[in-house]
């Protein structure tokens, strides 16, 4: 490995040991949230021996009875099951029946204790939480669907209800009517639970998990990292907003009419969370509201069908790349489809790349080697034109052409690779369909690194083997002066350090993103070994 290319290669070690330190840093412990549900056997309690009022006295009389609560009310389609709560008209649970734990359980996005879709109505000089209140419910239809209707009247003409209807896939349709309450300026729909842990692993959490959204027509995101130090408000019209784990997504889109105007983001249960907000200028009586509210994978494909641009909610990377990782992302699914393993996917795939890269690295290894082989006649001219560095400078540029050698020429084959690193790695760590993706043995997940760092070690024994094969003979070496000797000497130490420093940066990376490498290494020290015995063939025909 030349020189220009060490220099590269550190270039690349730099800015992933960066990337690293952010990556392997450990969330804070979260403050802990006050409860947003009561316990099951708390409830039953009240609602047997209610006395008091559940709601706030602007909505309902001290002596009015109310209903009973039931925390298990089920609406769900093939893709999605939801558990609500009549007691303040939440959902409790969302279970996605696509997508499993390690243990075999299903995928649960609500954290334990939490509830999604919390409303709080808005007055000029108050506001009325309806967590508590034990609403009634009944199972109906929301265009043409499964939905459940849950309504409160604490006088005979003033109704409150929250209507939760499903879609095919992950979405489900809400609908807030108020009618005849006092004062009433907007209300507050409260995702503030966050989103529950799916993956085994955490270690990139901070950077993983955020809050995204759409306001003012512009795009906001906010890493988990970030809310753990300031939480974050933003004004303005409010497209859609979510909470986004590694792989899954709790996110709400505005309906007509357009009402949303505020969105706050937090930290709660160590993870994203938020608040968005509908507030008018004037009071009024009345009020309805249509939303859209998601719950499912941060799929690419599938977000782009619920329009408003929330495809933007899934990871692929930088937007100049983008269009390299969904290329990426569609030929490994090709290739998956075609062997039913990502593993070998990932190996055809580095073959792939190799061939496609062969011209341009080809060249770059011979002129690599050329260049060691004209060392005492740089050396020559470097001597003979010393106070003259112009000519100097000629005489070189003709001895390069005429050996068919560049410098630079072990330079652009690994700039070429730089995008394609990045843009697989994207595709590796957060592609929902690398989630838990077996290669064999002891890799079970190619999303995450290697659990025993097997990879790591032998991509770092592979590089050494093909630095080795780069370094000059010991000939060669007699031939030069003082200086390139040292330079010699300093190259060599790189040989053994390099590897050692991307040990600890891949060591946390995608072990699918380490075996890519790796499979590129050993296919480069093929390549290599081919190309200079053919130049030492054609030096001694």
């Amino acid at each position: 490995m030349d020189k220009k290319t060490l220099l590269g290669m550190m270039l690349i070690v730099l800015i992933f040991m960066l990337f690293n330190q952010l990556v392997w840093k450990k969330p804070k412990p979260a403050s802990a949230q006050p409860a947003t549900a009561q316990t099951a056997d708390t409830l039953k309690t009240e609602a047997d021996t209610l006395k008091t009022v559940l709601a706030p006295p602007e909505l309902v009389e001290p002596d009015m009875k109310t209903a009973p609560v039931n925390e298990n009310i089920i609406l769900e389609n093939d893709s999605l099951k939801l558990v609500l709560s009549s007691l303040g008209g939440v959902i409790r649970s969302v279970y996605l029946k696509h997508h499993e734990l390690d243990d075999g359980s299903k995928v649960q996005l609500i954290p334990e204790g939490g509830n999604a879709a919390n409303t709080i109505l808005l007055t000029d000089s108050s506001s009325q939480d309806l967590k508590n209140v034990p609403f009634e419910h009944e199972l109906t239809t929301l265009d043409g669907r499964p939905a459940v209707r849950f309504s409160f009247t604490p006088e005979p003409d003033r109704t409150i209800e929250k209507t939760y209807g499903l879609d095919r896939n992950y979405g489900v349709k809400f609908r807030l009517k108020v009618h005849y309450v006092y004062g009433l300026t907007g209300y507050t729909l409260d995702f503030g639970s966050g989103i529950r842990d799916t993956e085994k692993s955490v270690k990139g959490k901070v950077q993983d998990y955020r809050f995204i959204g759409s306001i003012q027509n512009t795009l906001v995101r906010e890493s988990l990292g970030k809310l753990m130090k300031k939480s974050v408000s933003q004004q303005g019209n409010v497209d859609w907003a979510a909470s986004q784990s590694k792989y899954f997504v709790i996110a709400c889109r505005e309906g007509e009419p357009l009402l949303l105007n505020s969105a706050q983001a937090t930290v709660a249960n160590a993870s994203p969370a938020f608040t968005l907000t509908a507030k008018g200028g004037s009071s009024t009586t009345d009020l309805e509201h249509n939303l859209s509210l998601y719950f499912g994978p941060a799929d690419h494909k599938l977000l782009k069908t619920y329009g408003g641009g929330m495809e933007k909610i899934a990871e692929r990377g930088a937007n100049w790349l983008r269009w390299l990782v969904n290329i990426f992302a569609w030929f490994l699914n090709l290739l998956y489809k075609l062997i039913g393993n990502y593993g070998i996917a990932i190996i055809i795939f580095s073959l792939t790349v190799k061939i496609v890269l062969h011209p341009l690295t080809h060249k770059s290894m011979d002129s690599s080697l050329r260049m060691q082989r004209i060392q005492p006649q740089v050396q020559a001219i470097q001597q003979q034109y010393k106070s003259d560095p112009k000519q100097m400078q000629m005489e070189l540029s003709k001895l390069y052409k005429e050996a068919g050698a560049s410098p630079l020429g072990g330079c652009l084959p690994l700039l070429l690779q730089m995008p394609v690193f990045f843009a697989l790695y994207t595709v590796l760590r957060f592609s929902l369909d690398m989630r838990q993706a077996p290669f064999f043995g002891w890799i079970r997940d190619l999303s995450e690194p290697d659990p025993y760092y097997i990879l790591p070690i032998l991509m770092g024994v592979f590089m050494i083997v093909q630095s080795l094969m780069m370094s000059p003979k010991k000939q060669q070496l007699q031939q030069m002066d003082e200086k390139q000797q040292a330079m010699q000497s300093s190259q060599k130490m790189m040989t053994w350090i390099m590897p050692v420093v991307l040990f600890f940066v891949f060591r946390s990376m995608p072990a699918g993103l380490v075996l890519y490498w790796t499979v590129f290494n050993i296919l480069s020290i093929i390549q290599q070994y081919y190309l200079q015995k053919h130049l030492h063939n054609k030096e001694t025909a």
